[in-house]
């Protein structure tokens, strides 16, 4: 996959339309004026943003400054720019927010959305974030906070109760998979399941070769881990091309939203298992049944329909790619009837 150099650098705070995100990102002419604001070392949040359709501003809270506000809101109306919306908060998003509003008043809508999980509010951050968003928009200074987590409503009352739905990239896989080759992307953390992931993909027959990005740490003392190749830390362009190696990808986690690790792979024609996701929209989606794993601490389901996907794979290719291309095209459709209820386009 090739994508053009950056080149657009506005500030050393942010970068508008960034070409690498936007040579990502789906087209859909009702969000055309709207702008995404986001961290681009939150890397989940980067992504799912990049993907999403209108223009972007890639924000570094270290450099971010005041006036860095000014030259966003010119850029902001030399667009034509009609909401923004940002993706994920923080205290600098929130300055940011404070700043556009005193350049452009009540002439833009301004909205946010969550990618949070109540789980993940053993961080304090998280609360005081939800706290903040909650403040601005009881002041107006905010239209609608919105969620990628189901029913977060019940978490947040104040919450646009629909589910805002992820875009998959848009990526084109070229290369064929190799057969049994698995890939697990996740980061050596309690929630996201890497060793009940890795020790899986080890249990299971079909399985010639596994590649994580992160070391199991002395998993090596119980278990062979001669298949398995660590790649460490891996940018777009290579997590594409190994995604793209692999015959199936793995993201069984103990807590999630809508991983775009799987929406990734999806794009790339690639089956993702994740845990229950709770999306009832796609409930009965034949591609996400398949991937979807009931049970996610302990290997056992894990390894039986990890052993289905591949079976498939192997015996029957093109009706594994048409599920995929099937769900990519009703995800990303949803997703673009979302954002613009959301915002009011």
């Amino acid at each position: 996959m090739q994508r053009p150099l950056e080149n657009n650098q506005d500030s050393q705070g942010f970068q508008f339309d960034p070409q690498d995100d936007m040579f990502l990102a789906r087209t859909s002419p009702a969000l055309d004026a709207s702008l995404h604001i986001y961290h681009g070392n939150w890397y989940g949040i980067a992504s799912a943003s990049a993907a999403l359709p209108g223009h972007k501003l890639r924000i570094n809270a270290e450099k971010l400054t005041a006036d860095d506000a000014q030259a966003i809101a010119a850029q902001i109306g030399r667009h034509g720019i009609k909401r923004v919306c940002f993706q994920g908060y923080s205290q600098a998003a929130d300055t940011l927010l404070t700043g556009l509003r005193q350049h452009l008043g009540d002439e833009i809508g301004f909205f946010a959305v969550s990618h949070v999980t109540s789980t993940q509010f053993q961080a304090p951050f998280e609360v005081r974030m939800q706290a903040a968003l909650l403040k601005r928009l009881r002041a107006g200074d905010l239209r609608g906070i919105a969620s990628v987590k189901p029913h977060f409503h019940h978490v947040v009352p104040a919450t646009w109760q629909p589910t805002i739905i992820n875009f998959c990239p848009n990526i084109e896989c070229t290369a064929d998979a190799e057969a049994g080759r698995v890939f697990i992307p996740v980061e050596n953390h309690w929630r996201k399941g890497l060793y009940t992931n890795l020790i899986a993909a080890l249990r299971t027959a079909e399985v010639r070769a596994v590649c994580t990005v992160n070391q199991a740490s002395h998993l090596d003392e119980i278990e062979d881990l001669s298949r398995v190749e660590v790649c460490g830390f891996l940018d777009r362009d290579a997590m594409a091309r190994e995604m793209a190696r692999a015959s199936a990808v793995m993201n069984v986690s103990l807590a999630e939203c809508q991983p775009m690790t799987q929406l990734e792979a999806f794009a790339l024609g690639r089956p993702c298992l994740t845990g229950p996701l709770g999306l009832d929209e796609f409930a009965r989606d034949p591609i996400t049944e398949f991937c979807t794993v009931g049970l996610v601490d302990t290997p056992n389901e894990i390894i039986a329909r990890l052993g289905d996907i591949l079976r498939l794979s192997a015996r029957d290719p093109e009706a594994l790619a048409g599920m995929i291309a099937e769900h990519v095209t009703k995800r990303n459709a949803l997703a673009a009837t979302r954002y613009t209820e959301f915002l009011e386009l």
